[in-house]
């Protein structure tokens, strides 16, 4: 612990190496500063507002009175507000009723906390960003330190934690809208951060419930770190830290191969018949993955998922099922994940995506109606046919048609596919195959098969379409143009919505 008269001056060191070590800064930023009011926000505002001129930092604090402590809640505002106020700096102020959100998103107190808080930082943001600042120059630095980390390592290593979780919290961290999350303070304990507060006479807010061993983190604090300290380790905050550093480095090492990994087994999607129903997704090579060692094939998942947003809540039991599936002899199957994300393979491929709200049926399947019509053209007549982007035409030899029925045009229909549908696929001279063998050999998912629509007479299919992307058109090889058809049918489908 640093003696009363160094402190102030070491605590600004330590914070300033801390920042140069970990690229936590650049000249010229714009730091959001989480004030709660309580010593460690006051602390890092204290500090940084004396880098100030040194870093040539812009500054503003946003503050959220979580309305948990009615009458506390209240002075705590005002401390924040007024010490904004003293120093010349911007205090945004939030108010929410965070027990009643928490009621409402099935979470507990602390979980809507920080949802709130970061929602009112990315808020802050997001207007200085519209006024014109560079997203990649705002810094929202919160005031995490050396006791939150050796907190949050041991309630990650009792849930069984792998070493992306004893890696601990990060130093800096990419945030929403191209913004980065840092945490300049996480090198110094409690302690000194208490005493530093002390010499410069700040009288920061004391939040009374954090002395109460209510929720996991406040036992951790107050019951089994101290007891730790007491019979096993007087030192177990930095050996924690340690562990922290040593997992951190490791982890490193492990995600810069991953990182390898991902773009050498990336596919692009374009032209693919994969999840027609993704906003956004990721395909990646499933044999290459096969091929891979744990560590790095999950890390090459996760990736995956952070390209297309998913950053978080990815669970160890969700990369077991994960793992499982890429393995499997399946040829199709998916794992949900939290936010309407899913991983799926299909045939060779392993797709990472995001799913449209809702069910694509309902979404898309629901919302039109195919209306067709049937010509008969010379072929002259059809070689200068035109036809809109909302329109699929497929095009047959009339008189090979005939030879089914001289009503064949009256005999058509566009439907859904049926148990016993079969055709001809173009490239095959003989014989014929059920649709649900032609999907298969064409590596159509399937999830996505529902979506194709048939046009038959009978069981017999003329056409293969899918009427909602325009990505699959197969007709009937018996009854294709060639160079003795003298008359066309034509068969135009129009989709209403």
């Amino acid at each position: 612990m640093l003696t009363i008269v160094k402190i102030r001056i070491m605590i600004k060191k330590l914070v300033k190496d801390t920042i140069l070590k970990n690229n936590l800064l650049e000249k010229g930023d714009h730091v959001i500063v989480g004030l709660s009011g309580g010593p460690d926000s006051v602390c890092l505002f204290s500090v940084l507002i004396e880098l100030k001129d040194e870093f040539e930092l812009s500054i503003s604090a946003v503050h959220i009175n979580h309305m948990l402590r009615p009458g506390d809640a209240e002075k705590d505002q005002e401390y924040v507000e007024s010490i904004c106020k003293n120093m010349g700096i911007l205090c945004t102020t939030s108010v929410k009723d965070c027990a009643k959100i928490a009621k409402e998103q099935g979470a507990t107190e602390e979980e809507a906390g920080r949802n709130i808080r970061y929602e009112a930082f990315y808020g802050a943001a997001k207007e200085l960003i519209d006024g014109g600042t560079p997203a990649g120059k705002i810094k929202i630095a919160v005031a995490q330190n050396k006791n939150d980390q050796a907190e949050t390592l041991l309630m990650r290593i009792m849930r069984g934690t792998g070493i992306n979780g004893l890696s601990g919290i990060e130093y800096k961290r990419n945030g929403d809208y191209g913004t980065s999350v840092i945490r300049p303070l996480l090198d110094l304990e409690r302690a000194d951060i208490e005493r530093y507060c002390i010499e410069k006479k700040m009288n920061p807010r004391i939040d009374h419930t954090n002395q109460q061993p209510m929720y996991t983190r406040n036992k951790i604090r107050l019951e089994l770190i101290p007891y730790m300290a007491e019979h096993f380790n007087e030192h177990i905050i930095d050996a924690l830290d340690r562990l922290a550093q040593s997992a951190r480095e490791d982890n490193t090492y492990l995600w810069e191969q991953a990182q390898v990994a991902y773009q050498s087994l990336k596919k692009q999607a374009g032209g693919l018949e994969l999840c027609i129903n993704a906003e956004k997704m990721v395909v990646l090579d499933r044999a290459g993955l096969q091929k891979l060692n744990i560590p790095i094939r999950r890390r090459t998942v996760l990736a995956a998922f952070q390209e297309i947003g998913l950053t978080q809540d990815v669970s160890a039991s969700h990369l077991n099922m994960i793992e499982r599936m890429i393995l499997s002899e399946n040829a199709s199957a998916k794992v949900d994940l939290p936010g309407n994300y899913q991983m799926s393979i299909s045939y060779g491929n392993a797709i990472a995506s995001l799913n449209m709200d809702g069910d694509l049926k309902t979404q898309l399947g629901g919302s039109f109606e195919l209306n067709w019509n049937v010509t008969i053209l010379g072929i002259d007549e059809y070689d200068s046919l035109q036809t809109s982007k909302q329109r699929h035409t497929a095009a047959f030899d009339y008189e090979r048609l005939k030879e089914v029925s001289e009503n064949v045009a009256e005999l058509i229909a566009v439907r859904s596919r049926e148990q016993g549908d079969y055709f001809t696929p173009q490239g095959m001279k003989s014989g014929k195959k059920k649709i649900q063998d032609y999907f298969i050999d064409r590596k159509i998912p399937k999830e996505n098969r529902d979506h194709y629509k048939l046009a038959t007479i009978g069981k017999e299919i003329l056409w293969v379409f899918d009427p909602l992307y325009h990505k699959h058109n197969e007709i009937n090889e018996k009854y294709k143009i060639t160079s003795d058809t003298k008359q066309v049918l034509v068969l135009e489908v129009e989709r209403k919505l």
